[in-house]
Formats: structure tokens, sequence, C-alpha cells
């Protein structure tokens, strides 16, 4: 029994020390990597976060500078290997400027600022910094300064990001899942309504078809018409085997056998013929 417990006292310690082992990150301290101690101190490196922060976006703002006019204003400030660098840190910084809370643009240098750094080297070996703003107000926010530099002191990454409460962060997620729920099902709806109109809409556009009665006196118009376009027939035979076989059109009947087409008189002009 006393081995075991032996036993499993080496196995925890073997596995705190790997655990410690493998977090070798040393904060606030460049010490054992490719840069240098003296140039990339905590207070150069506090103060490269306030250049940032105060001379560069600050004064870009009081200066009417947007990120949708940033490439127009700005385009020949910067090199290629940083404008993008730039541009995304500035527009971060934008959109979170009124949630850090300031009084006005007049005092916007006085109330938005650095306040306390962290830097550490990661495991790609690059210099990685997090610099805390604070504004000024009631319902004012933190936010996170973040930027690397490489060996030389040129940026390769800036951005800004609020940091909001645990509650806030579960209602922006709970609106976002409303919404994409909304959305979906109004989506859904708009086409189940479309479908539904389908039977509404061949009704509207299906042609009705022809009664008997109205083939019938159709029939009798054609026939009518034809007479009435012929100046003259052959003979009354002729006309009376015409106006007959239109009379029985009329009736509905298959032959003429049921009526005598005993006289035809002719009444004015060939129009007056015609159905009215």
């Amino acid at each position: 029994m006393k081995h075991k417990i032996l036993a499993l006292g080496v196995t925890l310690i073997c596995m705190l020390s790997l655990a410690a082992c493998g977090d070798s990150t040393q904060y606030n301290t460049v010490a054992g990597s490719r840069y240098d101690e003296n140039t990339f101190s905590k207070e150069g490196l506090m103060q490269y976060a306030q250049v940032i922060e105060d001379s560069y976006f600050e004064t870009m703002y009081l200066q009417g500078i947007t990120p949708d006019n940033f490439e127009e204003q700005l385009e020949d400030s910067f090199d290629e290997a940083t404008y993008d660098v730039f541009y995304a840190g500035y527009k971060n910084w934008y959109d979170a400027k009124d949630e850090l809370g300031y009084g006005s643009d007049a005092t916007i240098a006085d109330d938005i600022s650095v306040k306390d750094i962290t830097y550490w080297v990661n495991k790609d070996g690059e210099l990685m910094v997090d610099a805390t703003i604070e504004g000024t107000g009631e319902n004012s926010h933190t936010a996170l300064l973040e930027y690397s530099l490489d060996r030389k002191g040129v940026p390769t990454l800036i951005s800004v990001n609020v940091n909001h409460s645990f509650g806030e962060k579960l209602r922006s997620a709970g609106l976002n899942t409303l919404l994409g729920m909304g959305m979906a099902f109004t989506v859904l709806i708009i086409i189940a309504l479309v479908i539904s109109a389908f039977p509404l809409i061949n009704k509207l556009t299906e042609k009705k078809p022809e009664s008997a009665k109205e083939i019938t006196e159709k029939s009798m118009d054609n026939v009518t018409s034809q007479i009435a376009d012929k100046e003259e027939l052959s003979g009354d035979t002729e006309l009376v085997a015409v106006i007959a076989a239109a009379i029985a059109a009329y009736e509905g009947s298959a032959t003429t056998d049921g009526f005598v087409v005993r006289s035809v008189r002719k009444v004015g002009k060939a129009s007056n013929w015609k159905k009215a």
C-alpha cells in the first residue's frame, strides 16, 4: 500500500513539474530573446503605446480622419509594410472610442489615456505588448491596445479591443442569436407564402375553358359572318343549306332533320345579315 501511495506521489510531482515547465513565458522582460533589453524596456514600450494612442489615433481623429477616408488622407503617410497595420488599429480604436468614454473632442487627449502595459516574447520570438486604455465617464470601459514589434521597432500588429463584462457579452450573444433566428424564420415564412400562392397564380393565369353554348354561338357567328361577307350566293339551295347548318349548330343538333327552311328573303345589304 505504501509503495502505491509513493508511486502516486511521484507521478503527481512529475505532472506538476511538466505543467510548470510548459508555460515558460517570462512577462515584462525580453531577456534571453533577440530583442535588446535597453531599447525594449517597460518605459520605452509604455511610451510607444502612448505615441500610438495619443500622437496617432487621437490626432487623426481630431483631423477628421475616419476609417472611410483613411486611405484618401493617409495613403502616402505610411509605407506598404505598416499601412494595413495602422489602418486596422485605427479602425478598432475609432469603433471603441465611444465605449471608452470622453467628454468632448477638446478633452479627448486627457480623457482617454494608456495606464499600464504588459509585454512578453511569444513562442515565435515576437515581442507582444498589451497596453490598458482607460476613458472617463460613468459607463466607460477599458480597452486593450495590443501591438507587436520587430527588432527594428516597426509595428507588425495593432489592435484595440474593448473589455466587456460577462453580462454584456451574454446580452450581445443573445441579441445576435435572436437576430439570426429571426432572419432565418422570416425568410422561411416568405418562402412558404410564395409557395402557397402558386395555386392562386395558376388559377389567375389559367385560360377558362369555353362552354358548349359559347362554342355554339361562336360557330353561329362565324357562319353568319361568312354569309354577310359573301355578296352573292350561287343559289338559294346553297344559301338554305348554309342557314340550316347554322341553325342546327346553334340548336346542338347533329342533323337538319328536325326543321325545314321554306323560304329565304334578302333584306338590304349583306351587312344586315350579321347577328346583332
